[in-house]
């Protein structure tokens, strides 16, 4: 938990500079707002921890998450290009289509063998191309569907805001259960394995192939729900929805103490850097310097909206560089203690001299 505790001082230490430079940081509309945007990343990074721990990459996800969007708006709107079915049928055959592409991608991995980064790669253009002909390259409004009250109602309301947002209760709800799993389950224990040795975990007997498959299950149905989220959130889908949301999910396992390499992470330091990632997005808009001119007028500086993806580069790239140090550092500690002689133990306390005379010792 020592990479957990140091990047929660870094969130920390994040708002408390953002609440400085800007007192609205902290206000109800902005804390809603992102509290909302960290839950819907969070359920995305909790699904993809889990193909990560084992070594896997899934850059499907965020076209999930449009596919799941566009499918709901297709089958459920009332408005132009909608087919007018009731929510949850548009719902469910929208998890339906996420689940199944998790399982056919992991069977693609397990069965013929493939290589992650290329199916989930091929997928991720694959399903953006299906999305596009869905909505024709246009636009599907949700109208007024009782889908919105997901991203704006919530519970203990103060004032027409709810303290906690239903994103928030799934998201905690999904935490939960992922936690759950992947901390207290056989199946948990299996996923650190095979992320920690493959070839092991399988002469232990681990059914490696039918693990790695339940992961990229796993990810693709946390995108789905991630998915309803965000199209409760947006109002209207279209192709471009989920464009990079992977980038940002990955990032935020990554920051959060998942290795690239597998066989590490917790749901806790997930939840942190989900938190980082949009505190970050955020402070681009928020963050500001106030300071007097020479002529004694009072101005705000303020951070270019331009520089988002290059801070966002920037961050996964010092995630990952902080990943192999932490590798380096790890692997040099275990060449080094494995390098000193192992000291050789002497008689047993209460032993006659003649034992201790007979011991390598003496």
């Amino acid at each position: 938990m020592r990479r957990e505790l140091g990047m929660l001082i870094a969130l920390v230490l994040m708002c408390l500079a953002l609440w400085t430079s800007n007192s609205d940081f902290l206000g109800a509309s902005n804390v809603m707002n992102t509290t909302r945007q960290i839950s819907m990343l969070g359920i995305l990074s909790i699904g993809i921890a889990f193909v990560i721990i084992t070594g896997g990459i899934d850059l499907s996800i965020g076209s999930v998450v449009g596919l799941t969007g566009v499918i709901i708006a297709r089958v459920s709107s009332t408005q132009t290009g909608g087919l007018s079915y009731p929510l949850w049928i548009g719902i469910s055959v929208a998890l339906l289509a996420a689940v199944l592409v998790g399982v056919v991608q992991g069977l693609l991995i397990t069965r013929l063998k493939l290589q992650p980064f290329i199916v989930t790669l091929g997928f991720m253009l694959l399903l953006r191309g299906v999305s596009q002909t869905i909505v024709d390259g246009g636009v599907i409004s949700m109208g007024d569907s009782p889908l919105l009250n997901l991203a704006s109602g919530g519970l203990l309301h103060v004032g027409r805001d709810p303290l906690i947002g239903w994103p928030l209760v799934i998201f905690g709800t999904v935490a939960a259960v992922g936690a759950y799993v992947l901390h207290y389950t056989v199946l948990g224990r299996y996923i650190y394995a095979i992320g920690g040795n493959r070839d092991a975990a399988r002469y232990s007997g681990i059914n490696v192939d039918r693990v790695e498959l339940l992961t990229y299950v796993i990810s693709a149905g946390a995108a789905g729900i991630a998915g309803i989220c965000y199209s409760a959130y947006i109002g209207q889908m279209n192709q471009k929805v989920g464009e990079s949301y992977e980038l940002y999910a990955i990032a935020a396992a990554v920051l959060g103490g998942c290795s690239l390499r597998g066989g590490e992470g917790t749901i806790f330091g997930i939840l942190i850097g989900a938190s980082i990632m949009r505190v970050i997005d955020n402070g681009i808009n928020m963050f500001q310097v106030q300071y007097s001119d020479g002529e004694g007028i009072r101005r705000i500086w303020r951070l270019n909206n331009n520089w988002q993806w290059i801070i966002v580069g920037a961050v996964i790239l010092v995630a990952v560089i902080l990943d192999q140090v932490v590798h380096m550092v790890q692997a040099a500690r275990r060449l080094k203690e494995a390098g000193q002689p192992k000291p050789i133990a002497g008689p047993p306390s209460g032993a006659p001299p003649e034992a201790a005379a007979k011991s390598p010792a003496a």
